[in-house]
């Protein structure tokens, strides 16, 4: 049978690949500690469970509108403006997973022949979604020594060409955790306005997991006039641990919005029903709900970059937000391990600890570690990564 020439242009997803093996592995009994996976080990908060279970109970298990629940595009909608952001619920559409949002923006705004500009080290999904539009992503390589973030110059220099018409931007990031500044984002707006033809994806999946503030800084709120260019990228599953009941939502122009809307009714429709009512719930908690697991992930963020810092040939940054590190390994790289690959799978193999090569993430060199996990996990598994490499 043959396949299509589309799903030949693109990868299964390494995380979710790594994340799998090291879930068998540990089915079958072994002593695995998996890093690869971006999801809390927290419990989803109890009112969001019983607003599941009520809506349940009343019968909220049918159909509703394909952007969702309007409830729930309100309580977003609101959400936004006490963040000072004036959204309508128009403006909103909630999808089956923050990556089901990405997929239907990229659906509706790309098609072949355009290219669209993706800062590395990058989520694996964005080229993988690019290429399924039929468009051509073009990766712009940062580094550690500008905390992983693309500068203006560099923006600049790619939207001379006029076939970029789009640009990623993720804050806080996944794979590196690194947050643009109110002050950057303000500098890569004034390259960004240079360009109104250009849409700019704004993900913002993991702005409540910001370790300076409440709330990661937004491009909109720091460049209003770019509103009618942006999609904002956000969802549930980061900030209320709620992964599995895949939700997420995007916020943008009207057209845009109906646009995704108009391609998700023919796809899935309508996200769950009764989730939605979770969702509602979520937005309700208060900040010392959130405040508490964001102090939590702050602590093993400082236990594992200083671990990892430890190790000999080991370098890690301090991220400022997210629930990632992205250590450097390069010194390990070379004559005894070929490349990032050949040092996970030996990690996973010999140590029995799973982490994300960052060739995935269009890094190599490097290796994703979610600290999404309890302390006694990371200080075992980076003792298990010390000892391997030490041995090696």
């Amino acid at each position: 049978m043959k396949l299509s020439a589309r799903i030949n242009r693109v990868e299964p997803s390494p995380t979710l690949a790594i994340s799998a093996r090291a879930k068998k592995m540990v089915a079958n009994g072994i002593d695995v500690i998996s890093f690869s996976a971006g999801e809390p080990d927290f419990n989803t908060p109890g009112p969001i469970l019983e607003a599941a279970k009520q809506a349940l109970d009343e019968g909220k298990t049918k159909y509703v509108p394909t952007p969702g629940v309007p409830a729930l595009r309100a309580a977003i909608a609101q959400d936004y403006k006490k963040r000072g952001r004036t959204v309508d619920a128009s403006q909103v559409v909630v999808t089956v997973g923050g990556k089901q949002a990405l997929y239907n923006a990229t659906q509706a705004l790309f098609e072949e022949g355009d290219k669209v500009v993706i800062p590395a080290p990058y989520w694996v999904s964005y080229p993988a979604q690019v290429k399924l539009a039929g468009a051509e992503p073009v990766t712009v390589e940062t580094d550690a020594s500008a905390d992983f973030k693309v500068t203006p110059d560099q923006l600049a220099e790619q939207l001379k060409d006029p076939a970029v018409r789009g640009v990623v931007l993720c804050s806080p990031s996944n794979p590196t955790g690194a947050c643009y500044s109110a002050e950057e984002l303000r500098a890569l707006g004034e390259v960004l306005k240079t360009r109104d033809d250009v849409v700019i994806f704004f993900d913002a999946i993991y702005d409540r997991l910001y370790y300076s503030g409440d709330i990661a800084p937004d491009l909109v709120n720091e460049v209003p006039e770019l509103a009618e260019q942006t999609v904002t990228f956000n969802g549930f599953s980061k900030t209320y641990a709620m992964t599995g009941w895949r939700l997420g939502y995007a916020i943008g122009p009207v057209e845009i919005i109906s646009a995704m809307a108009k391609l998700q009714s023919q796809s899935t429709s309508n996200a769950t029903t009764f989730a939605q009512y979770g969702a509602i719930e979520a937005l309700k908690l208060s900040d010392g709900v959130l405040e508490e697991m964001r102090d939590i992930f702050k602590t093993r963020r400082d236990l594992i970059v200083d671990g990892l810092n430890a190790i000999d040939g080991v370098e890690c940054a301090t991220p400022a937000g997210a629930f990632y590190v992205f250590p450097d390994f390069s010194a390990h790289i070379g004559e005894r391990f070929a490349d990032d690959m050949a040092l996970a799978e030996y990690l996973l193999e010999t140590a029995k600890v799973a982490l994300v090569p960052g060739s995935a993430f269009g890094a190599p060199g490097f290796l994703r570690m979610s600290y999404a996990t309890g302390d006694a996990l990371i200080e075992e598994g980076l003792k298990r990564i010390r000892a391997a490499l030490a041995s090696a």
